[in-house]
Formats: C-alpha cells, structure tokens, sequence
C-alpha cells in the first residue's frame, strides 16, 4: 500500500500511538541524527566555499575583452562553459533528505510527542520533494520515493522495533542509489576544483605577475599565494569528507538495521561517520564566512 507524504505526519502519530512495547536503543539513532546534521551542515559550507572559488575564478581567467551580459561565465578546463549549479543542487539536496530521514529515524526509535513527528515527517517530505528536483536520475528518484511509502507504512507497525524494520528495509535500496549517484556528482565537483587550482597558479607563474625576488613586494604576494592554496587544499578535503559520509551512509544503514535483530552487534560504522562528520565541522569552521 502506498501513503502519500502529506499522509506522514498521521501515519507517523499513528505508529507511535499503537504501542511501543519493542525496546530501540534510541541512542545509536540519536547518535547518527547528529552526525547527519554536522554532515549537512559541512556540506552547505563547502559548496557555498566553492561557488565563491569558482566566481573568484572565472573573474581571473576571463579573457581581455568587453564584459557582456552573462557577466563572468564559469568554464571547464577546455574553456567550455560549465554549469556548477546542476551538480551542487543535486549533492546539497541530498545532504539534506539523509539529514531529515537520520532525523526521522531518530524520532522513531526514541518515541516522542506527536507534534515532533508531525515536523520531522513534514520536513523529510519536503526535502524529498526537493531532491527529485534536483535532477536526479530515475534510479535514485525512484529508491526515494519508496522512502516516503516506507514511513508511511509505519503506521502498521505494532511496535517501534518492528516500525523500524520495516522503514530501513525499504528504504535501503533508495540509500544505495543514492550514494551511487553522489560518488559521480563528487568526482566532477573535485576535478572542478582542481582546474580551478590550476588556473589560478597559472595566473601566479605568468611572467611579471610576482613582484621582484627578495622585496617585501614578493613576500606578501606568496602569503597570499600560500593562503588561498591552503583554501583550496581545505575545500578539496571538505569535498571529500562529504563525499566519504554520503558513501558510507548506506552500509551504517545496513549495520543499525542489523542491530535492531542483534542489539548487541557492534555499529563500527557509525562511529566512523561521527568521526567524518567532527572532520567536516572543523573544516567547515575555518573557511571564510562559516
């Protein structure tokens, strides 16, 4: 049976309403609620880092000429024009659905009032929505959708133990595609950066462009030189941060699944992911306006 997500919050106050006599260590989903926040959170900041590296860039390497009306167009490093928006919309509506289905669980597994399911549904519903926006591709829209059905049919659940189940089974293959599909949007996000990289040095190393060798001209230059590597070597391993989080999501999934059939079964994942998501928070916090 499908449920619509404006069918969420009911469904979702249904199920905790029938009973939960199924014991959840609600810590563990308390746990990669929070990581999932940092993770998102991180994610934002980079992608903000790097549309201001791109501006930045395509504002360096124009060519000398009159500025028309498309200001100054991002390129690849072929000199084509390139379309940073598609990409970045697709990872940052990502990063926020897994932040709300991580909120969504979390409420699940911990009990709670009525009316913080009602706002946790509603918010996973949006940023689903969201999400099949983006552009995604088929696979992955569809693996999304049965997140939505899969809450739904929370409401039949006896017990929370068994309401879990039945919302991580069916929402796996969702999760898979998913990261699938971030791995690639990734991998061209951190090769534009590196042709960003590039320009930029190449800029650096033009003939007359650095001041003169032993003047304080020249020192003040390389810092700055030194700086805005530094920045760029700190985006590259926000990127990765990110991208490692969103990889590793589905197999913690599998594992905090698992553990609900073995609540002794270790969940080494999910100290992994909180330790990625600390990494992105410290990155994040020391890029420019985070």
């Amino acid at each position: 049976m499908s449920v619509s997500s404006s069918c969420l919050p009911s469904a979702l106050a249904l199920f905790l309403l029938a009973g939960c006599a199924g014991s959840v260590d609600g810590g563990k989903f308390s746990a990669l609620r929070d990581a999932a926040s940092q993770v998102n959170r991180g994610g934002q900041a980079s992608f903000a880092q790097l549309r201001r590296e791109a501006r930045d860039s395509a504002v360096l390497s124009y060519a000398d000429r009159k500025v028309g009306v498309q200001g100054f167009p991002l390129v690849n490093a072929q000199g084509e024009s390139y379309d940073l928006a598609a990409p970045l919309s697709r990872v940052a509506a990502s990063l926020d659905a897994l932040d709300c289905y991580a909120q969504a669980l979390a409420k699940l597994a911990g009990g709670g009032k009525t009316e913080d399911i009602d706002h946790a549904s509603q918010n996973l519903a949006a940023s689903l929505r969201g999400l099949q926006a983006s552009g995604m591709d088929a696979r992955a829209a569809n693996g999304v959708a049965i997140v939505v059905d899969a809450l739904g049919q929370a409401m039949l659940a006896a017990q929370r133990r068994e309401g879990l189940r039945g919302v991580m089974d069916r929402a796996q293959p969702g999760l898979d595609a998913l990261a699938q599909m971030i791995e690639r949007v990734d991998a061209d996000l951190k090769l534009y950066l590196l042709n960003i990289r590039l320009r930029y040095l190449n800029l650096v190393n033009r003939d007359g462009v650095r001041p003169p060798y032993h003047s304080w001209e020249r020192y003040r230059f390389d810092q700055a030189v030194a700086e805005q590597l530094a920045s760029y070597d700190r985006l590259d391993q926000a990127l990765a941060a990110t991208d490692k989080a969103v990889r590793d999501f589905p197999e913690l999934h599998r594992q905090l699944r698992a553990s609900l059939d073995q609540p002794g079964r270790p969940v080494d994942r999910l100290h992994d992911f909180i330790a990625e998501a600390r990494r992105l928070r410290a990155l994040y916090r020391e890029m420019p306006d985070s």
